[in-house]
């Protein structure tokens, strides 16, 4: 990949960050319990068992499918930005080997 279509892509993933991000202090006030750590990085997490944040992705994407324009009833932002966001808490917690109570 050169440099300018590697200078794309960063440019991208930056503006993704900053738009997810409203996701999640959308949830960190709506989760305020999370006091200095997310309450995403914790092991037993608020709704943060592969069952809740799978079935919360899924359900995202699936708004996202039928209806692009649609945005989230309880925050107003994207769906498709909370499945990044859901997705996002997936992906770290498996990288980092954080593990929910309920997960197996």
């Amino acid at each position: 990949m050169n440099n300018r279509c590697r200078q794309l892509i960063f440019e991208i993933l930056d503006e993704i960050k900053w738009d997810t991000l409203k996701v999640f202090e959308f949830g960190a006030k709506k989760h305020p319990d999370s006091g200095d750590t997310p309450n995403f990085l914790t092991p037993d997490g608020n709704k943060c068992s592969l069952k809740d944040r799978g079935s919360s992705a899924l359900r995202h994407v699936a708004r996202t499918f039928m209806h692009p324009e649609y945005l989230d009833e309880e925050s107003g932002l994207p769906e498709l930005l909370h499945a990044i966001a859901s997705l996002s808490v997936l992906y770290i917690r498996h990288k980092r080997g954080i593990k929910h109570p309920e997960d197996k």
